[in-house]
């Protein structure tokens, strides 16, 4: 692609305007595909992938694939142009199908660029040259794990592997977390600007069914484009966050708490009880008691806070260059 930066912007802008405005650039392969996303989302991601379709050495690559909704809509609207997705099936998987299931898709849609890497995305970032090769990634999209950590984590460890003129589409950006991610990559990263973003009143999964209904045709549950903006054509722009940072100063505390890994299941509990609903309340705490009481039987050296994990660690590891 030899376009200048300016002409560049112009046409992300463009497509971005046509995906608000007429959703799926190609809807041949919808009619096998399930997942969750919007008609507009799926259709910026066509339309962005579409301008680098004739540019060698190029590719798209996604993190978080599910069943393969976004990356086969992109790689049959792109016959021409690698695409490659990564995920690990960890999550939202019970029986453990996805994969295969992709595959199947895969056949019956003739997707043969559409390429699967079966793994976590930080493995798979750190080794992305042995799956893609030369090629530098043109369309990166961001629909992976969402806690802060890996928001940030997906940005950073990309930026070898991308395009002079490469965008980040980064989804869900509805979450307060995943834009604070964002904007925290913007501030210390003063080469990307933040083109394009629209949210939706809450998530799909909260909205009623017109809501959720217009949600699907529409930005799901956010959206934020990033782009490379060498030359500073645009000005800055950030996602919005809120100024007070108790959210993620609270982290440090339950992290080192003992039995930090079921604060959200006891979270929930809580909420039953501001409720009043103590059925459901007895219901979650008989439920989860059992786990709760094994893990601190198991971990007896737990403190009840500030615990560090650094009864292994060395005393003194003084680093010396190699040779």
């Amino acid at each position: 692609m030899s376009l200048h930066h300016p002409i560049m912007i112009e046409k992300l802008r463009y497509a971005i305007e046509q995906a608000d405005q007429h959703g799926l650039l190609q809807a041949s392969a919808q009619h096998v595909l399930t997942g969750y996303s919007g008609k507009k989302i799926i259709g910026t991601l066509q339309r962005l992938a579409a301008l680098f379709s004739e540019t060698p050495d190029t590719c798209y690559l996604e993190i978080g694939v599910f069943q393969g909704l976004t990356l086969l809509s992109v790689a049959s609207a792109s016959p021409k142009l690698p695409c490659f997705g990564i995920d690990n099936f960890a999550y939202f998987d019970p029986n453990k199908e996805n994969f295969n299931l992709i595959l199947d898709r895969k056949a019956k849609l003739d997707t043969n660029n559409a390429c699967l890497i079966n793994n976590d995305y930080e493995d798979a970032l750190a080794s992305l040259q042995a799956e893609i090769g030369t090629r530098k990634v043109g369309v990166y999209f961001v629909d992976g794990p969402h806690d802060y950590r890996s928001q940030l984590m997906c940005l950073q460890l990309a930026q070898p592997y991308l395009h002079e003129h490469a965008m980040i589409v980064v989804d869900d950006a509805n979450y307060q977390h995943v834009r604070q991610a964002n904007r925290d990559f913007l501030v210390t990263h003063k080469n990307f600007k933040l083109l394009f973003e629209a949210y939706t009143p809450a998530h799909p999964a909260n909205l009623d069914k017109a809501g959720e209904a217009q949600a699907r045709e529409g930005w799901w549950n956010g959206i934020n484009v990033l782009v490379k903006d060498p030359d500073n054509l645009l000005p800055t722009m950030y996602p919005p966050t809120e100024r007070c940072r108790l959210l993620y100063e609270n982290e440090h505390m339950v992290h080192a708490t003992a039995g930090a890994e079921y604060a959200p299941q006891v979270l929930r509990i809580m909420h039953e009880a501001s409720r009043a609903r103590w059925d459901r309340f007895i219901l979650r705490f008989l439920h989860l008691y059992p786990s709760i009481r094994k893990h601190y039987k198991n971990h007896k050296n737990l403190f009840p806070s500030m615990n560090t994990y650094s009864e292994q660690l060395p005393v003194f590891h003084l680093n010396s260059p190699s040779g």
